[in-house]
């Protein structure tokens, strides 16, 4: 596990990909085994195509084969805006649990930290094409978050919601990692994702992150739902409609 995201992490930290001749890439955390936290404006491109979306582990033993699910469905809050930072979160449901004796769950911080401490952020790169190219292997960086009330008077009047962490990012671009669903945690706890509104071109900006604290309960709604089967599959929604679809008389 050192190798990938550092002592007690590892194989919580997932690649959510849509698939298709031009893949795009979100950064994942893995929260239970059908269930992965990213950001739903990462998500949204492809949100309604996920035949094809699959979700990828990072930490794979050397005797152990690539390990991936297929995506079933994704669940974004109500209000979510796509291109706006308010509720800016996704929960993607896998068809089967990740395997690998790497593979682990990452918890909810309960609490947000004290703005003093230091954090870590992973990812490749993806979005940030215009500094450099993507890494094989996911990175690390550490940074730290400002005021909300000063982050506010750096970006665009209305554009920060209350439901955003501002950071401050890394002076070097090349040190800066910002993928949409970039995880950031403290002692092995799931902080935050990244958001919209910030590229690793111009680092005097903050980062805009969505705050988890502050959406676990639309996350762990998602996850009693689906243990309770009151969501169910949407290859099973598919297959019950085109069932009702045969029994129905021909015209």
């Amino acid at each position: 596990m050192a190798s990938n995201t550092g002592d007690n992490f590892g194989g919580w930290l997932v690649r959510v990909r849509s698939g298709g001749t031009d893949t795009l890439s979100c950064c994942g955390s893995y929260y239970s085994p059908l269930l992965v936290i990213s950001s739903a404006n990462c998500i949204n491109p492809f949100r309604y195509q996920l035949d094809e979306a699959n979700v990828v582990s990072t930490a794979n033993a050397e005797d152990e084969d690539y390990n991936f699910s297929r995506v079933d469905t994704v669940y974004f809050p109500d209000d979510f805006t796509a291109l706006k930072t308010n509720v800016d979160i996704s929960v993607v449901r896998l068809n089967s649990p990740l395997k690998g004796s790497m593979t682990e769950f990452i918890k909810l911080a309960p609490v947000m930290p004290s703005l003093d401490d230091t954090y870590l952020t992973f990812g490749w790169g993806f979005d940030s094409l215009e500094v450099q190219p993507p890494s094989d292997e996911p990175r690390k960086t550490e940074l730290t978050f400002t005021p909300l009330d000063t982050c506010k008077t750096k970006i665009q009047t209305g554009f920060v919601s209350d439901t955003v962490l501002c950071a401050k990012m890394p002076e070097d671009s090349f040190e800066c990692i910002y993928d949409g669903g970039s995880p950031v945690v403290w002692k092995n706890l799931l902080v935050a994702v990244a958001s919209v509104g910030f590229t690793c071109r111009n680092t005097s900006l903050p980062g805009i992150y969505t705050s988890v604290i502050k959406l676990t309960p639309f996350i762990k709604n998602i996850r009693k739902a689906v243990r309770s089967g009151q969501l169910a599959r949407r290859k099973r929604e598919i297959r019950q409609q085109w069932e009702s679809l045969k029994r129905s008389p021909s015209p």
